[in-house]
């Protein structure tokens, strides 16, 4: 028994050092990639700044979380087609965007209480991730994606979302 537990410890090693995008899933409200403290408190908080898809604010909130009031996927206007692989459950899926008049450039963490697809959108496309980590069980935190944001106006979409609303946090990046 002792050398068959060795050997799926041994074979969870190599599969997380052969295929990175399996590690970046963390366990729990502790295995993730980067630091997430803030924003579990914030996404756990009543305190959520609350917007319906569509909504501007003037720049991401410092010391709350952003609720976004969804619409089925079909009826939101995204800014540019979002980048995900369309799936057949998309159909049924709900998404939404947010605004900002602005930001100062910099390296910035967004994070969803749930799982679904982030992209930012600047000067009419879509940013490319720099990294991304996420859990299957953790109840606060779904997902955070790491984004090279420019000094101005940016937009954030959500798809692929199997809730009407959710919750999200934009912030600096932390290690």
């Amino acid at each position: 028994m002792r050398k068959y537990a060795f050997a799926v410890a041994a074979c969870a090693s190599l599969l997380a050092a052969a295929y990175p995008a399996l590690a970046a899933k963390g366990t729990g409200c502790d295995g993730f990639l980067w630091p997430l403290t803030t924003e579990i408190a914030w996404l756990q908080t009543a305190n959520s700044e609350k917007l319906a898809s569509g909504s501007k604010l003037p720049a991401p909130p410092a010391d709350k979380a952003i609720e976004v009031a969804l619409l089925p996927a079909s009826q939101v206007k995204f800014v540019t087609q979002p980048t995900s692989t369309p799936k057949p459950e998309d159909a049924s899926a709900f998404g939404g965007v947010v605004n900002f008049d602005n930001i100062e450039a910099g390296q910035y963490q967004v994070t969803l209480s749930v799982h679904g697809w982030i992209d930012v959108i600047q000067n009419g496309a879509a940013l490319e991730a720099i990294g991304f980590t996420g859990s299957d069980n953790c109840d606060a935190i779904g997902k955070s994606v790491r984004f090279e944001i420019g000094s101005g106006p940016f937009s954030i979409q959500l798809n692929g979302i199997r809730k009407d609303t959710l919750k999200l946090t934009v912030r600096p990046a932390a290690d």
